[in-house]
């Protein structure tokens, strides 16, 4: 059963996760305007920030549905969108969900929010049956794949993919879920 959009999931300090919708594609779009980096990091340019609301609320990989999708947005506390995380159940294996993007206002960053975040997600993912959980990184975002190789994600295999106007080579990382 897929929980109520205003549920939070779960909470990190002053910040409460809680799944997303269509009704928040405004606030979504706003987040994606104060990330436009991130947008051009990933599709080239010019950078669109309907592209984040794409991403979050409809972007699936192959043979998933949206009930196997998780958008969720990370809200302070009088409810300013100042991050989103995309996970998918179950891709690309049973137990497995991979993480399409977490991302944060720039004025949210370099403060430890991430790793807290990422700390709480895999309690909840753990919750949720997860066993593993992959996710790529473009080669052209160093201090995002260093950002995860200390969440304890290691290498397991490099594609080339394209986004938007953007071919690119992807370090495809996984990490297990066990206790630690």
């Amino acid at each position: 059963m897929m929980a109520p959009r205003e549920e939070t999931l779960f909470e990190v300090e002053a910040y409460r996760v809680r799944r997303i919708s269509r009704e928040d594609a405004p606030l979504v779009r706003k987040l994606g305007e104060r990330c436009l980096e991130h947008i051009e990091l990933h599709y080239g340019s010019p950078p669109d920030p309907q592209q984040l609301v794409h991403d979050l609320l409809t972007d699936l990989p192959p043979g998933k549905t949206l009930a196997d999708k998780f958008g969720l947005g990370v809200h302070e506390g009088g409810g300013w969108l100042v991050g989103g995380i995309d996970v998918v159940r179950d891709y690309p294996e049973p137990g497995e969900w991979y993480l399409g993007l977490l991302v944060l206002d720039p004025r949210h960053r370099a403060r430890g929010l991430g790793t807290k975040l990422m700390a709480e997600l895999v309690h909840w993912l753990r919750g949720q049956g997860a066993r593993s959980l992959r996710l790529a990184v473009s080669e052209h975002n160093e201090s995002g794949r260093r950002f995860w190789e200390r969440q304890g994600f290691e290498p397991v295999k490099q594609v080339i993919a394209e986004f938007g106007n953007k071919q690119s080579v992807f370090h495809v990382m996984r990490r297990t879920l066990e206790e630690r």
